[in-house]
């Protein structure tokens, strides 16, 4: 395949479609450091090949639908994100998630990824949303696809920078309060805030994702769980006590993400779940302002209202966190 056609590049993306659509109709991919071609019969797709003209590895893109595969974007154990473009959305760099083979052994694993694409589907219209906006099963792959955000995610970035100034997290937090507001307003609840699910973009705004423990108003405010889900360090007391959640739950879990972003550190530090379980309900007994010496005063005054131990002691609404924080001046 010649790479010699002038052709726009994707925005974000150094791959053509022009280029990767002649690819598929003469069988052949152009190698990206010596420009010769290279036939792709017989090349696994998703794995990385030597170019039998210059021994340099490239990736092997894979074909589904009218998606192209073409780098791998990051996983876990449940599956394997890669970057793709396609035709039905011209422009646009997005992430494709497979299900991980050893994951499709449990039907539960295949509930949970198309649950998690048809419940974000409903977010699609915020900008501070990385919402699922197709999702199915396609050549023998159950599949997710949502925009790929280009930019670092909030723990990395903390990891970083061992703690943010104010200046950067108030704005980040409005981002975030704006998110939840809109999942609110859907008649969802969130319930998996944490920086591992934040990704600060190359604009600086925040954007939230995973939508795995997303969940209607109703069923959060009538829990039936039997099993705890969610990370220890950020989770609101009243779901480890089995109790309804609400927005003020939500704000909780925003408070105790900003206190990791302050401080570099979280309010609670235990290897094991349930020693952390414990520690998280028993210990907000104390006053929280003890624990925010090193943070400004005008901002921990909020933050302590944010992660109270009593729901009904927190803000009640995503507004009024917003307006408590519009008043602070960095």
């Amino acid at each position: 395949m010649s790479a010699k056609k002038k052709n726009q590049a994707i925005p974000g993306s150094s791959v053509h479609l022009d280029d990767l659509d002649t690819a598929w109709r003469v069988g052949a991919l152009t190698c990206p450091y010596c420009g010769k071609d290279i036939p792709m019969e017989g090349l696994a797709s998703l794995e990385m090949h030597d170019c039998p003209h210059c021994k340099n590895k490239f990736f092997m893109p894979r074909k589904m639908g009218d998606y192209y595969l073409y780098e791998p974007g990051g996983g876990g154990g449940m599956g394997s994100v890669y970057k793709t473009v396609s035709r039905r959305f011209p422009g646009k760099v997005l992430a494709m998630k497979l299900l991980a083979r050893k994951a499709r052994d449990n039907p539960s694993n295949i509930h949970a990824l198309l649950n998690e694409a048809e419940v974000s589907s409903h977010f699609n219209d915020s900008e501070y949303l990385a919402a699922c906006f197709d999702s199915g099963y396609m050549d023998d792959e159950y599949f997710t696809v949502m925009p790929f955000i280009s930019g670092e995610r909030l723990d990395k970035r903390i990891e970083r920078l061992t703690k943010m100034p104010p200046s950067e997290v108030i704005p980040m937090t409005m981002h975030i309060l704006a998110a939840e507001q809109h999942i609110y307003r859907k008649g969802y609840l969130f319930r998996d805030m944490k920086p591992e699910n934040i990704i600060i973009n190359q604009y600086g705004y925040a954007i939230l994702l995973d939508f795995g423990l997303c969940i209607p108003l109703e069923q959060a405010r009538n829990p039936q769980d039997e099993f705890i889900s969610g990370s220890p360090y950020y989770m609101p007391p009243e779901r480890l006590l089995g109790k309804p959640e609400d927005a003020c739950s939500e704000i909780y879990s925003i408070g105790m993400v900003i206190y990791n972003a302050l401080t570099g550190t979280t309010i609670y530090d235990a290897d094991d779940l349930d020693a952390l379980a414990h520690r998280h309900v028993a210990k907000l007994k104390v006053n929280n302002a003890s624990k925010m010496t090193d943070i400004p005063k005008d901002i921990a005054v909020v933050l302590e209202k944010m992660i109270r131990r009593e729901a009904e002691e927190r803000y009640q609404t995503f507004q009024e966190v917003a307006e408590a924080f519009k008043q602070l001046k960095y």
